[in-house]
């Protein structure tokens, strides 16, 4: 089983936030890889398990570790 990023990017606006893009990172890496390299980009860890991010005046980018399922097809 690996892990990979989903990126949100938001708009601020007032007090609320638009989503303007979600990307999914096409790789499949260890867990801790991965947080190297949010660290790396300047991610900060938020609080959940997952969950990093960055926050300017007008925007906010969330990235969130997540699992990548096996195939549960079995070839006969």
């Amino acid at each position: 089983m690996g892990y990979t990023i989903l990126f949100s990017y938001y708009e601020i606006v007032g007090e609320e936030a638009h989503l303007i893009d979600e990307y999914k990172l096409p790789v499949k890496e260890r867990k801790e890889s991965l947080e190297t390299l949010l660290i790396e980009q300047n991610y900060k860890f938020i609080g959940n398990v997952d969950l990093w991010g960055f926050r300017t005046s007008k925007f906010m980018n969330i990235a969130e570790i997540i699992k990548i399922e096996a195939d549960s097809r079995k070839d006969t």
